[in-house]
């Protein structure tokens, strides 16, 4: 395992010694996994057991802090929030040796066969209201401290061997009075992930492309009960041919914005649409499709080939174009951005990790990498 040194200003008041150059304080580990949802923590938990040393670094900033329950991930037939899985993979993970850091990664460069991270306190980042439910923040920084998890307050270098990117990406939510209250409970994203939610129920698709249709007409497999708003006072950008599937398949459509989602306690009741009438339109459930964001910028900053929504690409092992460079979860290509596919590839990111950071006697003579 590979030595570590302090990372420079940091919450915590008890430091290991300095390095020989106080003026440039690096942590030196053979992995750095950068985010800390399900596809990240798989992969600390996975190569902390193989006696590596790993550090997490991550802003809470991502989406296994919203509030949503997870029900289609095998081994808990009544379903667990994305958080308490969050929970829990940290305290796996600190049990085999893996640590934390709480902080953004502001810069990122690769040279003489490894990675620097430049680590920035995450607060006052311009996204912070993203972070998921005030409650689960607060219980995922007091879990935190007590697994020793480090917060950045003046920047740090971390030197790293291998480098897995589980950064995730940035819902864009409509907003609204409550709005952050409802997602997760009546405001959702995947039909994959809660679409049996929605057997018999009034549902809302809010979006105004392809992906917005193609959700309305699928969710009729779980409901008749469907309607396709919006969202934008542009209307929507479909071929009529498109808007007639809809009026063919019962699903009515309307081509106005939403000027108010009443919800209470995090329920949506009602969306008041912004036309000459107000209209209102009963609803239970919301699905949202406004493209999320690849949380690329480390991505970008290391050279990675993107596709064209900027999601990094990677093979079936994680690799990206990059030698020990691995990738996992919704910030890469694949189509399956759920949490039981986080942790697949997270583990799988942790093998080809661990494959390259085997001395050359350790490897098969005609394999680079596995």
């Amino acid at each position: 395992m590979s030595g570590s040194g302090p990372l420079g200003a940091l919450s915590t008041s008890s430091q290991p010694a300095a390095p020989a150059d106080a003026s440039e304080p690096v942590r030196r580990v053979d992995c750095a996994v950068v985010g800390g949802g399900p596809a990240g923590l798989s992969a600390a938990v996975c190569l902390a057991r193989m006696r590596r040393s790993v550090l997490v670094i991550d802003d809470r900033d991502g989406r296994s802090l919203w509030g949503q329950t997870n029900r289609n991930y095998l081994g808990f037939p009544n379903g667990i929030p994305a958080a308490e899985i969050r929970l829990a993979g940290r305290r796996q993970a600190a049990r085999y040796g893996a640590k934390f850091l709480s902080g953004r990664v502001a810069a990122a460069t690769h040279d003489d066969g490894s990675f620097r991270l430049r680590v920035e306190a995450s607060a006052g980042d311009g996204h912070r209201e993203t972070a998921g439910r005030v409650a689960n923040v607060r219980r995922d920084e007091e879990l935190g401290s007590s697994l020793g998890e480090e917060t950045v307050i003046g920047p740090a270098d971390i030197v790293a061997r291998t480098a897995i990117l589980a950064t995730g990406v940035r819902d864009n939510f409509p907003r609204f009075l409550g709005w952050a209250q409802c997602v997760g409970k009546s405001l959702f994203w995947c039909i994959a992930c809660d679409g049996y939610e929605s057997t018999g129920k009034l549902v809302a698709v809010v979006g105004h492309d392809e992906d917005a249709a193609e959700t309305a007409l699928d969710l009729l497999d779980f409901t008749d009960r469907v309607t396709v708003v919006a969202g934008r006072p542009e209307g929507f950008d479909l071929p009529e041919r498109r808007l007639a599937d809809l009026r063919d398949n019962g699903i009515g459509a309307y081509p106005h914005a939403v000027a108010a989602y009443a919800n209470a306690d995090g329920l949506i009741e009602e969306l008041v649409l912004d036309d000459p009438d107000q209209t209102r339109l009963s609803v239970e459930m919301v699905f949202a499709y406004r493209r999320p964001t690849p949380r690329n910028e480390v991505a970008i900053a290391l050279g990675l080939e993107l596709n064209e929504l900027g999601h990094i690409v990677v093979n079936t092992e994680q690799h990206t174009n990059v030698p020990g460079l691995y990738a996992a979860g919704d910030v890469t290509s694949p189509h399956d951005h759920q949490i039981s596919a986080a942790v697949h590839e997270g583990n799988q990111a942790a093998c080809a990790a661990n494959y390259f950071l085997y001395r050359p006697v350790q490897r098969a003579p005609d394999k680079e990498e596995c």
